[in-house]
């Protein structure tokens, strides 16, 4: 069921990987909505969806991964890790900074 060195077919990826995609859009949007109910915490609302969303995106980045393994790929993929966590972190300082 696999293609060439177990790689997905991409067809079969692409449609799983866009209502990924969306659904963390989803989640960000109702950050938004919810920070905007909540202005107290609205830095640790919207930092927990972002959070979310940002793991949604990865998971869709890897799924993508799948179909297409090339040396530029993994590289994208590091990079993209990289810099989730570097705004995650940044995300959750701030967070914490807001709830002082």
């Amino acid at each position: 069921m696999t293609s060439e060195a177990g790689r997905l077919p991409p067809e079969w990826v692409a449609a799983p990987a866009a209502v990924i995609t969306a659904f963390a859009a989803l989640i960000l949007l109702a950050g938004v909505g919810a920070a905007a109910r909540t202005p107290a915490r609205a830095g640790a609302t919207f930092a927990a969806h972002t959070a979310l969303a940002l793991e949604l995106l990865l998971a869709a980045g890897l799924l993508r991964l799948a179909a297409v393994v090339s040396l530029e790929s993994l590289a994208t993929v590091a990079a993209i890790i990289a810099i989730r966590q570097v705004i995650g972190l940044g995300i959750r300082s701030g967070a914490m900074a807001s709830e002082r």
